[in-house]
């Protein structure tokens, strides 16, 4: 499967540490050299511009020039500053086989059964986007079934339907460098000691200014498998002018993970903390700071020590229809279903429950004692508190990870009117419950998988403690699970299950009218509507109280010096990982012991609302057409605008699509034997030119909503869009409607009031044409061979990405890159007996 990458990779100047055509480009892309960190008073620390914004070739590290090594040169113009200069062809090679095997046996004229096995294995070798060993992953899919069903005639008015299936799959994954040597890079031996070398690989790193980044991966090194269970049973009854069915749908849910990607080399990011200037909390570069952290190895990132998991849920319904025949005219349907879903267990107890809001942690005390010997002003030494930490499944918290709802009733209506004989009226309304199980959540296993991560300096970069090379001077944090109590992960982030999970639900309601044209065509035209309720939203515990955020419009550099201040931290010495100071804004929260916390919460909601019209020719003479066009709105309360905000921010969905079409038809071409022109011909030759079948879709749809961040607009709103005529990829909105765009006047320590998206600004717009012909070869009375020619997207039509959004980019409101459907084509053959 063919496509195209495009990104940014350094010129030889960069990768040689000559940073001085960036700097021509204006003051904003000075390179800060870190060796000349100073504690500049007041919480802040100094550091000096590298002379002529060149880094000297003795100070580049060597595990980074190896590194680079690895990089492709640039190979097309890209930007003034270096972006988007490289660009390659990629291709994903796909092998995939599929076995199908189906026994049927008919026992009586009453009673029928099936059994079916299906195996398949697919593989797929891809992202080699620097065509050498440090990208590339390879991926496999294994999947595997069992199908029994069983249908018994109870009486000439009852059936019964069972059916009982089985479905496993495995899906390994592995970057195609495994086994990679990284003594080969000049890694110290401190840290090869810490990596199993068969499955080494290439590191993974990581840049916060967009450089290609090395040895990423999907899921990660490892395996996930998964098995379900599922039995079903319906029974269906005619009374008079009752149609009943009733049943139950049982299911059992296993799932295995066994993931290593930060095990097996370390993950090293690097970004501007300490290459910015000429203070610690001077505004960042566009580009090149993070590439200079780099050239003299100061790195940020992580190992770990994994744990698998093998998590279970169980899954009941029963429900219970009626289609009501009242009159010829009035059809009424009435339904109502009942889930209940388990809530997930690992089976050894290995995840996180929750959190212990108002526990005191075992550091209370000490840290209690350190931060009355150097308060704050705006945290009373009686207010301090160390409050809080993770619980664990197991023992007195009993095994399940929540605490499940019992109440999911569904109920269903449906109502058909026909006013005559060619026109129907159709009316629904159905509730409908999202799963959260397997299917959306995997145990969260801290504590059990153990991150370390790489801290260059405790002391602000007065001095440094670890390297690129040696970026775990003091060895990896071993994994200790529930032991480590309410002291598991100090200083990292958190993230836990609520105590009680309500499950995601929608509302779906329909109102539309069929009717029967001539030609025999029909049309359909119907509202729809859709209120989704509860869906899960990522909620932040662990913020700096609105109230010392800024509320100007404009950066407010007073606040920013206020709480990025470094002060002394009551954490020190408490845990290997807190550095001597801390800035205000981080000890001002409420968990300050802490760094980020989440937690998912089923207060999110959506509401959808459209115009769907469907015309259909059913198939006569040779062709059968269907076009159906949808007008629609489709809003959400999907996230926070800010950490600190009691109420999501309501606004047009990411998935919105205001307009689409689609088109498909299908036509056998009148040529051949019982065809409308050359009927007659020998076999041989019906062979060649009869029985064709050609067949045809069409689709089309409006852009994506676009946002820009946290971003300073001055302008109108309306004067971002540009008209169709005046856009092009390398402009694709007006950059220059009052964005604000440069580095040093960002805003920062801000509450946001800029929208998340607009719906009247969009990305390109996605369009496809397929087509494939087929044609069947009789063999004998029983035996077919069906050959078919397909074509994905004919045209070759580039189907654009969103456009950057940026402002203090160079790429800005340019299109860099397509999402990967060029042209290709699909041949196959069938045999059917």
């Amino acid at each position: 499967m063919p496509g195209t990458f495009i990104s940014s990779v350094p010129s030889d100047d960069l990768r040689g540490g000559d940073f001085s055509r960036l700097a021509a480009l204006g003051s904003q892309y000075a390179i800060y050299d870190p060796a000349t960190i100073r504690d500049a008073g007041g919480g802040r620390f100094s550091r000096q511009a590298f002379p002529g914004n060149i880094i000297p070739a003795s100070r580049i590290d060597a595990v980074a020039r190896n590194i680079m090594k690895f990089w492709p040169q640039p190979n097309v113009a890209g930007t003034a500053d270096g972006r988007n200069n490289y660009s390659t062809p990629t291709k994903a090679l796909e092998d995939y086989y599929v076995h199908l095997v189906r026994v049927d046996q008919n026992f009586s004229e009453r009673h029928r059964a099936f059994v079916r096995l299906h195996y398949d294995w697919w593989a797929e070798d891809k992202n080699n986007y620097h065509n050498n060993i440090s990208t590339g992953i390879i991926l496999n899919r294994i999947n595997r079934g069992l199908a029994l069903d069983d249908v018994y005639v109870l009486s000439p008015s009852t059936i019964l339907n069972v059916r009982y299936g089985l479905t496993q799959q495995d899906f390994p994954e592995r970057r195609t460098s495994r086994g990679f040597d990284l003594a080969s890079l000049g890694f110290s031996p401190s840290l090869l000691g810490l990596v199993d070398k068969p499955l080494a690989t290439f590191p993974n790193v990581n840049f916060s200014s967009g450089y290609s980044t090395f040895s990423g991966w999907e899921s990660g090194d490892g395996t996930n498998t998964s098995m379900v269970h599922s039995v079903v049973a319906n029974l269906t009854t005619l009374r008079g002018n009752h149609n009943f069915r009733y049943g139950a749908d049982l299911r059992l849910y296993r799932e295995f993970g066994n993931r290593f990607q930060y095990d097996v080399s370390p993950s090293l990011s690097y970004d501007t903390t300490w290459t910015r200037g000429p203070l610690d909390n001077s505004p960042s570069a566009p580009l090149g700071q993070d590439l200079a952290a780099f050239l003299v190895g100061i790195p940020g990132g992580q190992m770990r020590r994994s744990a698998s998991y093998a998590e279970q849920e169980k899954f009941f319904a029963f429900y219970f229809h009626d289609d009501w025949k009242i009159s010829k005219k009035l059809t009424l349907n009435l339904g109502l279903r009942y889930e209940y879903e388990t809530p997930l267990t690992e089976r050894f107890d290995r995840s996180v429950k929750g959190f212990a809001y108002g526990a005191s942690n075992p550091i209370e005390a000490a840290a209690r004692a350190n931060y009355a010997r150097s308060p704050i002003p705006e945290l009373p030494v009686d207010q301090f508190r160390v409050l809080g930490g993770l619980t664990f499944a197991g023992g007195s918290n009993g095994r399940s990870l929540w605490q499940g709802e019992r109440n999911n009733f569904m109920p269903r209506v449906g109502l058909a009117y026909q006013f005559d004989a060619k026109t129907i009226l159709r009316a629904g309304y159905g509730m409908f419950f999202e799963t959260i199980g397997t299917n959306r959540s995997s145990s969260i296993q801290t504590g059990f998988t153990q991150s370390t991560p790489i801290q260059a300096s405790l002391d602000n970069g007065l001095t440094f403690i670890a390297s690129t090379a040696n970026p775990f001077p003091r060895g990896l944090e071993q994994p200790v699970g529930a032991a480590g109590g309410l002291a598991t992960n100090l200083g990292q982030g958190l993230s836990f299950f609520p105590a009680r999970r309500l499950q995601p639900y929608s509302q779906r309601w329909s109102f539309g009218v069929q009717r029967q044209l001539p030609q025999e065509f029909l049309i359909d035209v119907s509202y729809v509507g859709n209120r989704g309720t509860r869906s899960a939203v990522d909620r932040s515990l662990n913020f700096t109280p609105a109230q010392y955020l800024s509320t100007s419009p404009e950066r407010d550099q007073r606040t920013i010096d206020f709480l990025s201040q470094q002060v002394t931290s009551p954490f020190f010495g408490l845990n290997p990982i807190y550095g001597r100071t801390i800035s205000r804004a981080s000890l001002l929260r409420q968990y300050a012991h802490f760094g980020g916390i989440s937690v998912t919460e089923p207060i999110g909601y959506s509401w959808y609302h459209s115009l769907q019209v469907r015309s259909e020719k059913r198939f006569a003479r040779g062709y059968t057409f269907q076009m159906a066009y949808t007008w629609s709105k489709l809003m959400e309360a999907g996230e926070f605008l800010n950490e600190s905000d009691a109420a999501l921010s309501e606004v047009i969905s990411s998935f919105d699509r205001t307009h689409r079409v689609a088109v498909s038809g299908i036509f056998e071409l009148p040529f051949g034997k019982g065809r409308h022109f050359a009927s007659g011909i020998p076999g041989r030759l019906d062979q060649v030119i009869g029985g064709w079948q050609i067949n045809a879709v069409v689709q089309r749809q409006s852009g994506q909503p676009l946002g820009f961040g946290n971003a300073i607009f001055r302008g109108n709103i309306k004067d971002i869009p540009l008209s169709k005529d005046r856009k092009s990829v390398d402009r694709w909105f007006n950059t220059d409607a009052g964005f604000e765009r440069v580095t040093a006047r960002q805003l920062a320590s801000n509450i946001r009031t800029f929208p998340l998206r607009f719906g009247g600004i969009r990305g390109d717009g996605q369009a496809r044409w397929d087509f494939s012909a087929i044609k069947y070869f009789p063999i004998r009375e029983r035996l077919k061979l069906q050959f078919r020619a397909e074509c994905y997207n004919a045209w070759n039509h580039p189907n654009l990405n969103n456009p950057n959004t940026s402002p203090t980019s160079t790429a800005f409101g340019a299109i860099t890159g397509q999402s990967p459907s060029p042209r290709q084509f699909q041949l196959a053959l069938k045999l059917t007996f």
